[in-house]
């Protein structure tokens, strides 16, 4: 679990396992930055990942300063609670014990990449899967469930979220007969509840997207592939080939062949899984219209096709012959064992081949556990890469966010003397003296996010933290258009950095707040949860006593 996705964005999650261990150590409990990225300069991708599920790890690694092991629990989470939303919603649909146990059993070996964002929302699949189910086909309008799930979706992974809405949205189209207005009624109240059960992370999402133009808003963008290499199409044969767990379309192959066994609820399931598999090949205009639609945000197509495992064996465990649903299961998780724990031994080097990752898995721990270790302690000397720089500014240098350049200050040394600096979590502070009378101006080792504050003292005067920008030339605006990237009419200097103009001599304290906005959207959020709890529990409570009466 900690070696198989090295090849993915292990040490990115890894990093923010233990950047929030930093920040709840430093009683932050609900962060906004991440100091372990850019050498301590701050980076905002817990304003645009929600860490809802990462308390626990990093609860762990507080306790044990073992980033394996912190990582270790996240995968044992992810585990249980997939093992749990499946047997409850096998259950809910058949009333089967050993149809639960089986996808149970299971489920938590389909998506095994625990190093691959997307892996994050497994156990979130069957919970929406039953949702939608027990509206169209059981009648059942509560709005709750589906809108704690959609909410949780958000929070965890916006590009799974897309994937799974555009899923959704198929398997309701195959049941449009069974649509009424009160069904219809029903997911539009789950979305609005939803959104407000998702208000803290909207409201700061979108007030930071506001507030500069982000690498990510480039979505056809050059880093860190090159542009050409997004959104290329393949033929079916091979997406088919290269599929990430071959063993799911053997049982897909399974399960046409035994199709009029399966249910309509299985069937549709099938029918899904097999048109996202052909829509994620050059069936579709990939190439050419859908490059530049909001689809882009995928980067390659085959994202479309990541959850088909648990859609599959969804589709085999409700309805398929027992035998053959038993046979397909233990054919997995032998197929699991054999590629997954039995193969990453801990002296063998499973990547050495194709990527050039020579180091054995051992060592690949140990590295880990040392960088992790010596990361929360001084991140300023020990950083991690911030992956794909989505949420740097548009006009970041990319070398510089990882050559030490972006978290140093810059100033004209002969007109300011910078000394006595002191940095530590969410804090600067360092003492700042002129030799002339004009305002001058200090690019701070920080990135730019609104909410940075300046405080001044000792006599100190100056401005607030801010992006200094400047125009873009004719030609470079041609090369904007050109390379598709957002419509801009200026250009951030210094990578973003924040910069705050000094007008007297004196102290300075730099520090990031929450804004006005934030606050609101997070107490608006948490009271909706409170309500809908409550509401929860009430229900729970006035159905029990019926049924006692009864």
């Amino acid at each position: 679990m900690n070696t198989s996705s090295q090849i993915y964005d292990y040490p990115f999650h890894l990093a923010r396992i233990i950047g929030l261990s930093q920040s709840i150590k430093n009683n932050d409990w609900l962060p906004n930055l991440n100091y372990l990225f850019l050498n301590g300069a701050g980076y905002g991708v817990p304003m645009f990942y929600g860490n809802w599920m990462f308390y626990l790890p990093a609860l762990v690694f507080l306790l044990t300063k073992i980033g394996t092991l912190a990582f270790a629990s996240f995968v044992w989470l992810l585990t249980f609670a997939t093992a749990c939303t499946s047997y409850f919603t096998v259950f809910k649909i058949t009333g089967s014990k050993i149809r639960a146990l089986l996808f149970a059993i299971v489920a938590p070996t389909l998506l095994t990449y625990f190093g691959f964002g997307m892996t994050a929302v497994a156990p979130l699949i069957p919970l929406l899967i039953y949702a939608i189910y027990k509206v169209l086909y059981l009648n059942e309008l509560n709005p709750i469930l589906l809108a704690i799930v959609v909410a949780l979706l958000v929070q965890t992974h916006i590009i799974s979220t897309v994937v799974l809405a555009i899923s959704s949205v198929i398997f309701v189209l195959f049941n449009i007969t069974k649509l009424t207005i009160k069904k219809v009624l029903s997911f539009l109240y789950s979305i609005i509840i939803a959104i407000f059960l998702s208000l803290g992370f909207i409201f700061q999402y979108f007030e930071q997207i506001q507030s500069q133009t982000f690498f990510v808003n480039w979505k056809l963008r050059d880093f860190p592939f090159p542009t050409a290499a997004l959104m290329t199409s393949e033929s079916l044969k091979n997406i088919i080939q290269n599929y990430y767990f071959p063993m799911s379309l053997i049982v897909l192959v399974i399960a046409i062949v035994f199709l009029r066994k399966l249910n309509t609820l299985s069937k549709q399931l099938i029918f899904l899984s097999v048109i996202l598999l052909i829509c994620s090949s050059e069936i579709l205009p990939w190439e050419s219209f859908l490059k530049y639609s909001f689809l882009a945000i995928f980067q390659y197509t085959t994202r479309l096709v990541y959850f088909l495992p648990i859609f599959i064996f969804m589709a085999i465990c409700i309805s398929a012959p027992k035998k053959l649903t038993g046979a397909v299961v233990l054919v997995q998780l032998i197929f699991y064992l054999i590629a997954n724990p039995f193969a990453f031994q801990p002296n063998t080097s499973n990547y050495a081949n194709k990527y050039g990752l020579v180091d054995s898995n051992i060592n690949v721990m140990r590295n880990q556990n040392s960088k992790a270790s010596n990361a929360f302690e001084n991140p300023i000397m020990t950083t991690y890469d911030t992956s794909g720089d989505e949420y740097l500014n548009l006009s970041v240098n990319h070398e510089n966010a990882r050559n030490g350049v972006i978290n140093q200050f810059e100033y004209n040394k002969d007109l300011v003397q910078v000394k006595n600096v002191k940095q530590g979590y969410n804090n600067l502070e360092f003492d700042v003296k002129l030799r002339t009378s004009d305002a001058q101006d200090i690019v701070l080792p920080r990135i730019w996010y609104k909410g940075y504050v300046a405080y001044y003292s000792n006599g100190g005067k100056g401005s607030q933290p801010k992006i200094e920008y400047s125009k873009l030339s004719k030609d470079e605006k041609e090369q904007y258009k050109e390379a598709r990237k957002p419509t801009v009419s200026q250009k951030a200097l210094y990578d973003g950095r924040a910069v705050i103009k000094i007008d007297n001599s004196g102290h300075v304290k730099i520090t990031y707040q929450k804004t006005t906005i934030q606050i609101i959207g997070f107490m608006l959020e948490l009271i909706s949860f409170i309500i809908v709890i409550t509401y929860v529990v009430v229900k729970f409570f006035k159905y029990r006593d019926v049924n006692y009466v009864k």
